[in-house]
């Protein structure tokens, strides 16, 4: 789920919520509301108290609910559910009790006001204001109880903004409601709250979900594997991620990756760190196989199949990036010692001059210089890591002549922690001095230099990618 869904996903799951909290308050057959602001606190209090207690729980578990389904973990959105209802009853009854502490003190009832002293207009704009800001500390303690599930400080104060905000809009129009309701309209305070509190509701998911989305300093993107497109706010001090349900970043459908695969932690400086938590297949970031790095915006965290791309505002550059002309590492041209790899003369042993150097003779035609033939696996030819599981990692190639890769055991090249890599997925042959590579007809195919073969002649320096694991034939 993206982040804009999710803002969307919030405003919806506030809006039904809070019209589903009205029809229990106003049409459950046990409780009935007086319908008066007129009477004792005692009594004006537990009225207050049933509308906050029963729109807290509604609206809390819309909200954890759409945070559950945001990670796509079915626990996570049980216990998000759960803890939304909690945590939502106890913000409303707590906004409700410092609200109407504030309002029942401070609010002018229009019956009780002075006729015929000009006090109408100041009386109605002095009840708007009391009325938002009682139904603002309402949202404020409803926003801020949607940290606690999480343990995020960060989360608890965005919600306590956006709550805040969207309390006070539904709050204004709370009372402004009953005086544009059409004269003689039936059951004027029924209508009056179901409209109110269904924009309230709205108001505080949307306002909720958006300056939580507006004030991250941090975020992850699945850009590769499972959950493709989900993005996931890093707001705790501690950031979990791997195959467990409950984790922060979860990671799910590769037995490889362990429940527990690695932590993002804060640090001074809106920086943050990756850390590998000693797993079998490790983690990697931009090709690099890593036990702790400082991330950097646009990162691309490896692990096993899955890619997840890092986002942080305090490393993000202002401007558009410079064009990268210099050659990959991973594509570079054969060359023979004393041979130019351009023209395929010989070099000049005291000038280094070749036939393509300026001013240098050009060799005759007839004496081409002589080609050296590829040596034999013998020689130290290897497959070197350069992406996935097995990056850094160095496998000879077999001097059989014959190299075999795949995920089962014995195998020349055993790759068992790449599960995209089939059992019998490939294999490399010396043929009369040179390398092939042919695909065993595998499920996620062989590819050469990032185009997939099922036979490829091989220079050193190509790039073979077996699955989601890459390596560069050297020597």
């Amino acid at each position: 789920m993206s982040l804009g869904s999710k803002v969307i996903l919030s405003f919806l799951g506030g809006t039904f919520s809070a019209l589903l909290a009205w029809v229990v308050i106003d049409f459950n057959g046990y409780y009935r509301l007086s319908g008066s602001s007129i009477g004792s606190f005692s009594e004006l209090f537990a009225e207050q108290a049933f509308v906050g207690a029963v729109f807290g729980i509604f609206v809390g578990m819309a909200i954890g609910l759409v945070n559950g389904l945001s990670t796509g973990s079915s626990r996570l959105v049980k216990r998000d559910t759960a803890w939304g209802a909690a945590v939502g009853l106890g913000g409303g009854l707590l906004g409700l009790f410092f609200g109407q502490l504030f309002f029942g003190s401070l609010y002018v009832d229009p019956r009780r006001a002075v006729s015929g002293l000009g006090l109408g207009p100041l009386v109605f704009i002095w009840d708007v204001l009391v009325r938002a800001i009682g139904w603002a500390l309402i949202g404020l303690f409803l926003g801020m109880a949607q940290g606690l599930p999480i343990g995020s400080k960060k989360a608890a104060r965005h919600g306590a903004v956006g709550g805040f905000i969207g309390g006070l809009l539904g709050g204004t129009l709370f009372e402004i409601v009953p005086y544009i309701l059409p004269p003689g309209t039936r059951n004027p305070g029924v209508i009056s709250r179901g409209i109110s509190l269904t924009i309230t509701g709205a108001s505080i998911g949307l306002f909720i979900g958006l300056v939580e989305t507006l004030l991250k300093q941090a975020w992850i993107r699945v850009v590769a594997g499972r959950n493709e497109g989900k993005e996931y706010i890093i707001s705790k001090n501690r950031t979990t991620i791997g195959r467990d349900e409950l984790s922060d970043v979860g990671l799910f459908g590769d037995r490889n990756i362990s429940p527990l695969h690695a932590v993002i932690d804060s640090a001074p400086g809106g920086r943050h760190v990756l850390r590998d938590m000693n797993t079998a297949i490790g983690t990697a970031v931009n090709g690099r196989k890593i036990t702790e790095d400082f991330l950097r915006d646009g990162d691309l965290i490896e692990i096993g199949p899955m890619r997840l791309e890092f986002h942080e505002k305090a490393t993000a550059s202002k401007v558009a990036a410079p064009v990268d002309i210099a050659p990959k590492p991973g594509v570079r041209i054969p060359s023979t010692e004393g041979i130019c790899p351009y023209c395929g003369t010989r070099k000049d042993p005291v000038t280094g001059a070749c036939a393509c150097t300026v001013g240098a003779p050009v060799p005759p035609a007839s004496s081409p210089a002589p080609m050296t033939p590829s040596p034999a696996p013998s020689t130290g030819f290897r497959l070197t890591g350069t992406g996935g599981p097995y990056a850094g990692q160095s496998f000879p190639l077999s001097p059989s002549g014959v190299t075999t890769i795949g995920r089962e055991p014995g195998r020349d090249v055993q790759l068992a922690a790449d599960s995209t890599v089939s059992r019998k997925h490939a294999r490399i042959v010396n043929e009369g001095g040179g390398f092939v590579v042919y695909d065993e007809g595998s499920s996620n195919g062989t590819a050469v230099n990032s185009v997939r073969i099922t036979r490829q002649e091989l220079a050193p320096g190509d790039v073979i990618a077996f699955g989601t694991s890459e390596f560069r034939l050297e020597q």
